[in-house]
């Protein structure tokens, strides 16, 4: 059984901040906020890549897609500074269209320089599904993005959509 990192509380002052009474123990896990998103990383599991979609959605939430670089620099600086730098899955994949890599989860181009030099390539036409990497003998080298066979296990990364704001009144 996978033993999830502690997620730390929202503080008082931010519950303070968004009205939510001191005595409520609000907490975003399995998701840790990075930037202005929530996102769940997957560091022990490898799943094919249709498998973490599935785990995704069953969690409400996407695969990952990286529509700024400003996303991107923050993901990788988070997965650096807690030293879990490895290959994850993202939404990207060319198997509606071969050669036309997409965000699954949005259905937008990929269109941000953050491949890998000579990628996507389609190595031995059976590479369609995109991951975030980091290559084993060089963790310390700038990520980018790689196309690798979608039946290939990896971890994945999953992003939560925007929370809701409720407000509701209690007599």
């Amino acid at each position: 059984m996978n033993k999830l990192p502690k997620i730390p509380e929202i503080s008082e002052d931010v519950k303070e901040r968004l009205g939510v009474p001191g005595f409520l123990n609000v907490t975003t896990s399995p998701f840790v906020k990075i930037g202005d998103g929530y996102y769940y990383i997957e560091t022990k599991m490898e799943k094919n890549w249709y498998d973490a979609y599935e785990s995704c959605r069953r969690m409400g939430a996407d695969l990952i897609s990286f529509d700024s670089i400003e996303k991107w620099k923050l993901i990788n600086q988070y997965l650096i500074n807690t030293n879990i730098q490895a290959r994850y899955y993202t939404s990207g994949t060319d198997l509606h269209s071969e050669g036309k890599h997409v965000w699954f989860a949005n259905g937008q181009p990929i269109t941000l320089d953050i491949w890998y030099a000579n990628n996507p390539n389609n190595d031995r036409n059976i590479e369609h599904c995109d991951e975030l990497g980091y290559k084993e003998e060089n963790r310390s080298e700038t990520p980018g993005l790689n196309d690798v066979r979608c039946d290939f296990p990896l971890r994945y990364i999953c992003e939560a959509p925007k929370p809701k704001t409720a407000s509701f009144i209690v007599w």
